[in-house]
């Protein structure tokens, strides 16, 4: 088995770990503005049940899909129930590095991530913090 195709190593697993939980604080803190931004416009949202389907299916929170799914295949390539190759690792931080570079393909995502850095001064220490993680 060549190195790349090794189960995930001890450093590697410890680092994605860092960095899914760095990067689930860069989320909250920006799905907290995206929902105050959406009351501003549409009024208080009646309950957390309500609150999970707009995250869900409103247009509004779309783009930050983008960062939910990755921390969830991050998770995933951690678990020990089916741990993840160093390969399949580095493809994961190198999406990583892709999105929080704005970088990603989707141009809306990357517009809306750089607002929301621009619009919150919390957001951007969790952005750093994410980056840290990133070689």
């Amino acid at each position: 088995m060549t190195e790349n195709n090794a189960i995930l190593n001890d450093e590697t697993r410890a680092n994605l770990k860092d960095l899914s939980k760095a990067m689930l604080r860069l989320h909250k803190t920006l799905l907290d503005a995206a929902k105050a931004e959406y009351e501003s416009k549409n009024g208080a949202i009646a309950s957390v049940n309500e609150y999970f389907q707009l995250v869900i299916d409103d247009p509004h929170f779309a783009w930050l899909r983008k960062i939910s799914s990755l921390i969830a295949l991050i998770d995933e390539a951690v678990s020990v129930r089916r741990p993840a190759s160093e390969t399949e690792a580095k493809a994961l931080e190198n999406e990583a590095k892709l999105l929080l570079n704005f970088q990603d393909g989707d141009s809306n995502f990357n517009d809306k991530f750089q607002i929301a850095l621009q619009n919150n001064q919390d957001a951007v220490l969790g952005y750093n913090d994410a980056l840290k993680y990133l070689n």
